[in-house]
């Protein structure tokens, strides 16, 4: 009978559990388990663009990430107040009389807080209005955002009551 080392057997049996999980497509990295959207972090604060169609003046506002621009994600208690209530704004305005909008109004209004009915709102929106129905998680991000109607403003503080998705302008 052949003898085997004590030192070799904790090694093959170390090296026989990673070959399974290799095997079967999993690894302990962390890379591999994250969220796509924390590679860009939570939105902080809010951003003005120009409406392109409109010019001068005509402005709408966006949650943004301080030092990385548009790519943030808001999501279940996550998130800086005024761009939640960017968002939840967006949806008021712009999905009107849609479940969503009624969810958001519901819920608490523009309150600034990402909620279950925010994330309820941005859900059905992503299934029914934006054509994300196979990534429809309730996390805003940049998919969610590139699709979304924004209201105009003029001159960063009268509403016109008017929405766009600028990434289609």
């Amino acid at each position: 009978m052949r003898r085997i080392s004590r030192t070799l057997r904790p090694r093959n049996g170390t090296m026989g559990a990673l070959a399974l999980l290799f095997t079967a497509g999993l690894t302990a990295s962390p890379v591999m388990t994250t969220p796509a959207h924390a590679a860009y972090g939570p939105c902080t604060t809010t951003s003005w663009r120009d409406v392109p169609t409109l010019g001068g003046s005509n402005e709408y506002r966006i949650p943004a990430r301080t030092g990385n621009g548009l790519s943030c994600y808001l999501r279940y208690a996550e998130g800086a107040a005024s761009a939640v209530e960017e968002l939840q704004k967006a949806i008021v305005i712009c999905y009107s009389g849609t479940w969503a909008s009624q969810r958001i109004a519901n819920s608490g209004g523009a309150d600034g807080v990402y909620g279950t009915g925010t994330a309820e709102a941005v859900e059905w929106l992503q299934r029914n209005r934006l054509g994300l129905s196979g990534s429809a998680d309730g996390v805003y991000g940049p998919d969610t955002r590139s699709r979304m109607l924004w209201p105009h403003y003029y001159d960063r503080g009268a509403l016109l009551r008017s929405c766009s998705n600028p990434s289609t302008l």
